[in-house]
């Protein structure tokens, strides 16, 4: 009888120590079905893309060039780092080159070509353009403050500014297009803005530095030249 009841309490203790192994098991299948996975993957050349370049706004006219629409695009972020005055300089010259997102139409007349970097003084961004932003335009009241604002709100998108003046080769301009003055500094301008957003990948982002704004594009202005009106 007491061998028996030894028996008994070793099929007990058996019994326990299965139970135990087989809760352990499963427990640890449950922690496993609970680690979370990510369901975004990015390589390594996506990666390097992006750490070497920064997202910024501009402002191109919509298909029928009645309102402004924002694009996000890309820029060397070494550019940016140089200064506001060089990411200005940055954001006017991609204005020149135009839109790379679909349904966007450039807005600074073809030939136009930026004299020297963009300057910021107590806030206020002065761009100065060769005579071709003048001369190449086609006019219309609603096309000149569209490409005036196209400027204005994306430089007004950097902290560092809130008002921009455009001069010509150097000099005040009274008359643009249409009653359109240039001689003003101009504030940002949102009412002009369509919601709707243009999106450049980063691999699609090309940059000028500013550092290839040639220099004889200024060297062959005469000094004397009149502004014109």
């Amino acid at each position: 009888m007491k061998k028996f009841r030894v028996i008994a309490v070793i099929m007990i203790l058996a019994l326990v120590m299965c139970s135990c192994g087989s809760a352990k098991t499963n427990g640890d299948e449950m922690e496993e079905d609970l680690t979370p996975t990510s369901s975004l993957t990015i390589d390594e050349e996506e990666a390097a893309v992006l750490n070497e370049k920064v997202p910024v706004v501009l402002y191109f006219g919509d298909e029928q060039q009645t309102k402004l629409i924002k694009e996000i695009r890309y820029v060397d972020i070494k550019e940016a780092k140089k200064g506001a005055e060089t990411l200005a300089s940055v954001l006017v010259k991609e204005l020149i080159k135009g839109p790379k997102a679909e349904g966007l139409t450039p807005l600074i007349p073809e030939g136009t070509t930026l004299r020297g970097p963009v300057t910021i003084d107590e806030r206020i961004a002065t761009v100065d353009f060769t005579k071709e932003f003048i001369d190449n335009h086609p006019g219309g009241k609603v096309l000149a403050e569209l490409t005036v604002y196209s400027i204005v709100n994306s430089l007004t998108e950097m902290k560092e500014i809130e008002r921009v003046k455009i001069t010509i080769n150097g000099k005040t301009t009274k008359n643009f297009k249409d009653n359109v003055t240039l001689s003003s500094e101009f504030p940002r301008n949102d009412a002009i803005v369509n919601k709707e957003v243009g999106l450049v990948l980063p691999e699609d982002s090309g940059l000028t530095p500013v550092g290839s704004i040639d220099e004889d594009v200024i060297l062959d202005i005469p000094e004397d030249e009149e502004p014109l009106e």
